[in-house]
């Protein structure tokens, strides 16, 4: 297998243990050893994600709606722009020695 597909599926997978899409004590890859589910209850992540819901929740009460698109379009794109600051940040890492170079 191409060296570069099978680097975007680790650094994927990694992002999906980081992110709690598996749960940590059921899967069985190498990987999931290592790598902590970063939203797990009391863990910063977590927090954070329980005040943009929270405030989320009280933002659709004022508008009185279920949801506001709006409001998901900023939480989705905030998302997407982690995930891609996350890639960017593997593969300088997994490059590091670019940056060893003086």
């Amino acid at each position: 297998m191409d060296i570069i597909k099978t680097d975007e599926k680790r650094k994927q997978l990694i992002y999906e243990l980081m992110t709690g899409l598996y749960d940590l004590e059921q899967v069985q890859f190498p990987e999931s050893k290592l790598v902590e589910n970063e939203y797990e209850d009391g863990k910063p992540c977590s927090e954070l994600y329980s005040r943009v819901y929270d405030a989320n929740v009280r933002l659709c009460e004022r508008l009185g709606v279920e949801e506001d698109t709006d409001v998901n379009i900023i939480i989705d794109s905030m998302n997407e722009i982690t995930r891609i600051l996350v890639m960017k940040m593997y593969d300088y890492g997994a490059n590091r020695e670019m940056f060893d170079q003086k």
